[in-house]
C-alpha cells in the first residue's frame, strides 16, 4: 500500500528531473504520469481522494517550501506573495490558482477550508486545468527547491528530505 505523501514526493521529484521536461508527447512526462495515475486509481474506485490527496500534498509542500525560501532570504511570506501575483499578472496569468493557494495557505485563515474552495472550484470549471494545477504545483516546488540549492541555503536532498518528513506528519495528522 502506497503513503499518502509518496505521489507527492514521486511528483515532486518528476518535476526536478530535467529530462522530463524534454518530452514532446504529454503522456510520457513523469510529471504528467503522476498525476494520471492518481486520476486512474479515483476512476477505479469513482471518487476524487487520489487526485485530491495529491492536490492538497502538493499545496502544502509548495506552500513549506515557499516558507522556508522567505524565511531564509530574510523576506515577509505576504509580501513575496504579492510580488509573485504581481509578476504572473505581468505575465498574463492575472488570476494564477497555485498562488491563489500559496496566499491562502500562508496568509489566509487557519485550516484547509479556502484551499479546497479553489480546488473545488476549479475542478468543476476546468478539469483539465485542475490536472495542470497539479502539475504546477510540482514545478512551482522544483523551483523553490533549486532556489534553496542555488541560494546555499540547502541541497536538493535534503530538501527533499526534510519535505518528505513534513508530508509524513501532515498526512498523520
Amino acid at each position: 500500500m502506497t503513503s499518502l505523501h509518496e505521489p507527492v514526493m514521486e511528483l515532486v521529484r518528476a518535476s526536478l528531473d530535467a529530462d522530463a521536461r524534454r518530452v514532446r508527447v504529454r503522456a510520457d512526462s513523469p510529471i504528467c504520469q503522476v498525476v494520471s495515475r492518481a486520476a486512474r486509481a479515483d476512476l477505479k474506485v469513482g471518487g476524487l481522494d487520489h487526485v485530491t490527496g495529491l492536490a492538497m500534498g502538493a499545496s502544502v509542500a509548495a506552500a513549506c517550501l515557499t516558507d522556508w525560501l522567505s524565511q531564509e532570504r530574510n523576506r515577509d511570506v505576504a509580501g513575496a506573495l504579492e510580488e509573485m501575483q504581481r509578476l504572473k499578472a505581468e505575465a498574463g496569468m492575472p488570476d494564477d490558482p497555485v498562488v491563489r493557494v500559496l496566499k491562502a495557505l500562508l496568509t489566509g485563515a487557519p485550516g484547509m477550508e479556502q484551499v479546497a474552495e479553489v480546488m473545488v472550484t476549479l475542478f468543476h470549471e476546468d478539469e483539465e486545468g485542475f490536472y495542470d494545477f497539479i502539475v504546477n504545483l510540482g514545478d512551482y516546488s522544483a523551483a523553490t527547491i533549486d532556489a534553496l540549492a542555488a541560494l546555499g541555503i540547502s541541497d536538493r536532498e535534503a530538501t527533499l528530505e526534510g519535505l518528505e518528513e513534513m508530508l509524513v506528519e501532515f498526512y498523520a495528522s
